[in-house]
């Protein structure tokens, strides 16, 4: 099918520049230290104020987690932390990007910013985490994805090659940019990055030639890299990347992502709006024929309508139709009633449209969903055009519907995305507390719901003994267990380390409360885990009104008494005792 016609939103940012050398993006003259929410000793806050300038270095090409704009501007994921930093310690940065990693590890730095464990050398220090991803696999449009033995990989020099590729097979290139160029001029073959890098030069670049596939090779988690131990320096960025909320990263991901300047040449105008154009053209055409055949008969004048309705049709490889108002007649042309080809989404389609251009001053752009047939709907964008009498009554309306449901599809799925948990699939603490209020807003005084906080039973020992892994492991086990003992009926996030709330909604009783307990405490003995997992639960019964605050606190302390009570075992709150 025809690409589709996409509208880029650019997004400006305006800086304010203080007062500050070039490259250091600091002022900590008015800061207060105790003010902010990072936790620092008296000797920390003592470095800080001794206003070091601190060289923070990377490699340009890696979009969006760091890049050079322009105007030789650092941008990026990395730079946005940096800043987030800044702001809330009060640490001085001066920034340098360099071409390369060789010539970025041989500079003096004191942070290399955005590196994954995958590319460390001996010596080098990482900080917490601040970005996980995964690598997926980039390759030229005209190689087989089943047929990669022998062929030309892409890599980035000074960086690992991944398993299983052969060095003789290895093309060096200076940056990710460059080498995902180069397969997509055919002067390589295939390449694995990160896929916000990959995601980004694809769109931003307009390659044509490039084939994506998410089939990762290895995660990577970004971090912030020190050459040499400076553990007051450690500890500040440490301290202050545990402090920054999910969702303040998960915005600057969004911001990097949409920030890009894609290049802009008359092919790329006529690939993504040339049939808007040829539209536009069109339109002024109707207009000027209409101007002239206004002076001529009545049958003059229908026979040059029709004549410029079978050039529109002709110029145009959009759905086109005509709505008149006067006999509220809807005529569609020949691609548009192949694509609306059963004969029931076809008389839907004609009912929506009358009902759009019924209305008045609808001339524009308008969002609306069609039924294909068959339990098949898209997303259109329908564009029209209103044409009066004299007397300023509307007598027609020529319109085109643009399919743009995989924009709408892609859309949703950044949105679900961005409320979802990375590690279990659950709606994350931000989205989970939205939901239950927007519920508890809407929820009838007569019917009962019911908020259950569950707990991993000594969650701490299972790290301790068996690493961190295993402790995701089993906390994938557990979201597993309640979505298949809640199945579709609840809200289920993941808001802590290892607790979850699930809130269920018209409940017939308490007794059914603590069935589905039992049902859970069942799942989880009859998974095949290595390590036992044993849940505590605190449930609070909503009835009437009340609000999350309220509803949460009387689920914690039943959780706690639940604790108190020996574990592995539900209980609900129970006012009179508390």
């Amino acid at each position: 099918m025809k690409r589709k016609l996409r509208i880029s939103i650019w997004i400006m940012g305006i800086f304010l520049l203080l007062e500050s050398p070039p490259g250091v993006q600091a002022d900590t003259s008015l800061l207060d230290l105790t003010a902010s929410n990072v936790s620092l000793t008296q000797e920390e806050k003592d470095y800080i104020q001794e206003k070091h300038v601190i060289r923070a270095i990377a490699v340009d090409g890696a979009a969006p987690i760091m890049y050079v704009d322009k105007e030789g501007e650092p941008q990026g994921i990395s730079r946005m932390l940096m800043e987030e930093i800044s702001k809330r310690t009060g640490l001085i940065f001066e920034y340098a990007v360099y071409d390369d990693m060789v010539s970025a590890l041989a500079s003096d730095y004191d942070i290399f910013m955005g590196m994954p464990h995958q590319y460390a050398s001996e010596g080098m220090i990482f900080s917490e985490p601040y970005l996980q991803g995964k690598s997926i696999l980039y390759l030229n449009a005209a190689l087989n994805v089943n047929d990669l033995q022998g062929k030309r990989y892409a890599a980035v020099r000074g960086r690992t090659l991944p398993e299983g590729i052969e060095p003789e097979n290895a093309i060096y290139y200076g940056s990710r940019l460059e080498s995902i160029e180069a397969v997509n001029k055919g002067e390589a073959d295939y390449g694995y990055g990160n896929a916000f890098s990959v995601n980004f030069y694809t769109w931003n670049k307009g390659y044509k030639n490039l084939v994506t596939i998410p089939v990762g090779k290895e995660d990577r988690e970004y971090c912030l890299v020190f050459p040499k131990d400076n553990s007051l320096l450690i500890s500040i960025v440490n301290k202050t990347i545990e402090g920054i909320d999910k969702s303040d990263i998960q915005k600057m991901v969004l911001d990097s992502m949409i920030s890009g300047e894609r290049p802009v040449n008359f092919t790329m105008i006529m690939d993504n709006y040339g049939e808007k154009i040829i539209l536009i053209g069109c339109l002024l055409m109707s207009i000027l024929l209409l101007s002239i055949v206004s002076y001529m008969q009545v049958n003059g004048r229908l026979r040059m309508q029709n004549q410029k309705y079978e050039q529109l049709s002709a110029l145009s490889d959009e759905y086109l139709y005509e709505y008149f108002a006067r006999t509220d007649r809807l005529v569609f042309s020949e691609k548009c009633q192949s694509l609306f080809a059963d004969a029931g989404a076809e008389e839907v389609v004609r009912q929506k449209l009358k009902e759009l251009h019924s209305r008045p001053k609808t001339d524009g752009n308008t969002i609306i969903t069609l039924p294909l047939g068959e339990e098949e709907t898209g997303v259109f964008k329908a564009v029209h055009f209103s044409i009066y009498h004299h007397n300023g009554k509307l007598n027609s309306v020529i319109g085109k519907l643009i399919d743009i449901s995989q924009e709408a599809a892609e859309k949703e799925e950044l949105l679900i995305s961005a409320q979802i948990d990375g590690l279990t699939g659950l709606y994350n603490p931000v989205t989970t507390r939205q939901l239950i209020t927007s519920r508890l807003k809407g929820k009838g005084p007569l019917k009962m719901d019911g908020l259950m906080l569950v707990d991993c039973d000594h969650f701490k020992s299972i790290n301790d003994s068996y690493g961190h892994l295993a402790g995701d492991q089993m906390l994938k086990l557990l979201s597993r267990s309640l979505e298949k003992t809640f199945e579709k009926k609840a809200i289920i996030g993941r808001i802590g380390g290892d607790e979850f709330a699930v809130y269920v909604r018209n409940i017939s009783s308490p007794a059914f409360i603590k069935e589905k307990c039992d049902q859970l405490k069942k799942t989880l003995q009859e998974e095949e885990a290595e390590i036992a997992l044993s849940v505590s639960i605190g449930i609070a019964l909503v009835v009437g009104e009340t609000d999350y605050d309220t509803v949460f606190d009387r689920a914690d302390q039943a959780l706690y008494q639940a604790k108190r009570n020996g574990r592995d075992q539900a209980v609900f709150y129970d006012e009179a005792s508390q």
